[in-house]
Parts: C-alpha cells; sequence; structure tokens
C-alpha cells in the first residue's frame, strides 16, 4: 500500500539514470551560471542601461508632460493595488509637439516624466521602456537545450 519511495530509493533511481545524464545537467548547471556572470556584468540583456547612461552622458533628454491618463483593472475586479496604467504625455521637439504613451503596473505615474534619445528625438524612450524585454525567456531555455543535446550526444535515450 506504500507507494512512496524513501530517500535513498530516490537516489538510487537517479544515479541509474548513467553519465550521460549527469553530464547534461552539469552543462546546464555551467551554462547557466555564465548566463548569470555575463547578465550581471552587463553583456547580456542591459542594453537598456547603456542606452539611458549613454543618453544622460550625451545630455539628450526632453520633459514630457501627461495629457492623458486611464487604467485598467486587473484581477480580482476593483482593486487599486493591481491596476495597470496607461498615460499619454505630450512633449517639444524643434517646435512640433509629439506624443509618447508610458505604461505602469499599480503605480500612478507622475505629471511630468525624463524622455531619453541617443541618435534622434524622434525615438524617445523612458525609463518606464527598460527591462522589458521579451528574449529573456530565454536564460531558462538555453540551459535546458544544452543539457538536451549534452545528453542525447553522449548517448542518453530520454
Amino acid at each position: 500500500m506504500e507507494d512512496r519511495a524513501t530517500l535513498t530509493e530516490a537516489f538510487e533511481a537517479l544515479a541509474g539514470y548513467g553519465p550521460a545524464f549527469w553530464c547534461g545537467v552539469a552543462a546546464a548547471i555551467v551554462t547557466f551560471i555564465i548566463e548569470i556572470i555575463l547578465c550581471t556584468k552587463g553583456i547580456l540583456f542591459a542594453s537598456g542601461e547603456k542606452k539611458l547612461a549613454r543618453a544622460k552622458r550625451r545630455g539628450h533628454m526632453l520633459t514630457a508632460t501627461r495629457t492623458n491618463l486611464r487604467f485598467r483593472d486587473r484581477e480580482p475586479e476593483n482593486s487599486t493595488t493591481n491596476r495597470v496604467y496607461i498615460a499619454t504625455y505630450e512633449y517639444t521637439v524643434n517646435g512640433a509637439v509629439r506624443t509618447k504613451q508610458v505604461t505602469s503596473t499599480s503605480v500612478k505615474p507622475p505629471l511630468t516624466i525624463a524622455l531619453y534619445y541617443n541618435s534622434s528625438p524622434d525615438k524617445v524612450f523612458s525609463e518606464y521602456d527598460l527591462g522589458k524585454n521579451p528574449l529573456q525567456i530565454l536564460l531558462y531555455i538555453i540551459p535546458v537545450l544544452v543539457a538536451y543535446v549534452v545528453a542525447t550526444a553522449l548517448g542518453f535515450q530520454p
């Protein structure tokens, strides 16, 4: 009636996978550690912070004023701490008035924000735009793929 394995039985079952599997696991761990080091040194996925620092160093900064603010409640309904705010800001470049939309979660955007640009004031960004890179999911997928490739190359049959 006891269907549970003891801790020693679990370790014996894991040890039974063979060296090819464990080399794949080790390769995944090493890959993940390398990714962490590259992220902390600013080599991977640090383009937003570098772009912001470059724009500040060059003095490419504009001030924008909020002209419109709307929000959308997320689950659970009517919870003010679980809102998505969408603000529209206006700024002037060379006499032309332009707009920039900023999305913020749970925190109401301020009345004025600083906008930055690097090469052209037509392509502005704010600090709210930084860190929203959907490719960061690759930090988790690549070690799994490395583990699979190494383990199967060494003869592991999944």
